[in-house]
């Protein structure tokens, strides 16, 4: 097949609607399919991994919450006037947004999936959340104009071929919203992990001598943006808790955000600063080592689409410590990690210590690891993503019975 991947991000910036189109289009490549990926301009290039993927960039409204939208309409009039004959336009929403009436400008069939909403994010954090500072400038957009985004969401939920809900709870939420899909074809798919890339091999012996950590500390990483929807605030509590009760462990914040300066001022308020370390945004594969050389993870989203990062530590053979939110509940089963409820600070510090002094941690880490690579692998994923795209473009109507193999899925 000739496929058309739009999406708002793509590496070396990443995130997680990059980190799943890069990865998809890569297998899909393998695979033998022709990959046009359409995406932001950027300065900093573009990381193709594939001889059968083009990367294609077009330009887009530099302004918060307006480029889903501007970006949404160079892609589509790229790809209308590229004279290549697509078989499936695949659009990675809500980062990048369509009219309605570009549902209906092609004959080529159109699967969204669906990351999150607007709403869903913006239920979770209110303006005291907010750090007064440039960089919450995105947060702040997504408090006050999103709304007006909230249609063009209902248009791909709508209007699409084919709709991808990216976890169960992301699935429901869907559901709830009432926006039904006029072709009936409505699927719960997850994301990938690249169980190879995290993995438990990229151990690093030397990563606690190169952050000056004590050979002897406990490691417990978090990678995410420092923002209040990653609930940042409060892991930095329960870190708090933990190190009250222990002084051998060391934290580490993989990540950066607007919220990183107040991090600093409480880290040392709490007589922290020589047990926190904070790495912004280090390279691809320097994170993999903090993940795999962590004992734990912890996490405290208010809100997730589906959460990579929690299934990135467990594919690593780390055990977690995360919120009950997104894909949490389906990416870690009891035994695996330890999921407390949003704002149960003083649970997850508990837990925390609880797995820190299990002498079967490393059998939590493997349980983990195998269930990720059963359940979200991307040799199993890519499959099942070839799969609904061949029922899509077969049968674009959706006209016959519901496909087998994907009813138990479906929202």
């Amino acid at each position: 097949m000739k496929l058309c991947m739009i999406t708002s991000e793509y590496p070396p910036k990443w995130g997680g609607v990059g980190v799943v189109s890069y990865y998809l289009s890569t297998w899909m490549a393998r695979m033998g399919h022709e990959v046009h990926v359409v995406t932001r301009e950027q300065k900093i290039g573009y990381s193709s991994s594939h001889k059968n993927i083009s990367i294609h960039p077009v330009p887009w409204l530099k302004a918060p919450m307006m480029f889903t939208l501007s970006f949404g309409r160079n892609a589509f009039k790229w790809m209308m006037s590229s004279n290549i004959d697509f078989d499936l336009i695949h659009v990675h929403s809500n980062m990048a947004l369509l009219p309605a009436g570009y549902y209906q400008m092609t004959e080529r069939p159109i699967v969204s999936t669906m990351y999150g909403t607007w709403k869903g994010e913006r239920s979770t954090i209110s303006f005291k959340d907010l750090s007064p500072s440039i960089a919450s400038i995105n947060d702040l957009a997504i408090m006050t104009i999103s709304p007006f985004f909230d249609k063009y969401e209902d248009y791909a939920i709508e209007r699409s071929n084919g709709v991808i809900a990216i976890s169960d709870a992301e699935g429901r939420a869907l559901n709830r919203r009432g926006t039904k899909n006029m072709y009936g074809r409505r699927i719960v798919l997850p994301p990938g992990i690249d169980i190879e890339e995290f993995h438990p091999n990229k151990f690093d012996p030397e990563l606690k001598r190169r952050y000056g950590i004590p050979e002897k500390n406990q490691l417990v990483s978090s990678v995410g943006r420092f923002a209040a929807r990653k609930g940042i605030r409060e892991l930095i509590e329960s870190f708090r808790y933990m190190h009250k009760e222990r002084k051998d462990i060391t934290f580490m914040l993989v990540g950066w955000g607007p919220l990183e300066k107040e991090i600093r001022r409480k880290a040392k308020k709490y007589g922290m600063e020589n047990a926190l370390k904070i790495v912004r945004s280090p390279p691809h594969e320097e994170m993999q080592k903090i993940v795999a050389t962590s004992d734990i993870a912890m996490f405290h989203s208010y809100w997730e689409g589906f959460g990579l990062t929690f299934g990135e530590a467990l594919s690593s053979c780390t055990p977690i410590v995360s919120t009950r939110v997104g894909g949490a509940p389906e990416l870690c089963p009891e035994g695996t990690g330890i999921l407390v409820e949003v704002g149960d600070v003083k649970g997850q510090a508990s837990a925390g210590l609880d797995l820190l002094s299990r002498d079967d941690l490393d059998e939590w880490g493997r349980r983990g690891r195998e269930h990720i690579e059963g359940y979200c692998a991307w040799s199993k994923i890519a499959r099942r993503t070839e799969a609904f795209y061949r029922w899509v473009v077969d049968d674009p109507e959706n006209r016959g019975e519901w496909k087998k193999g994907f009813d138990k899925r479906s929202w």
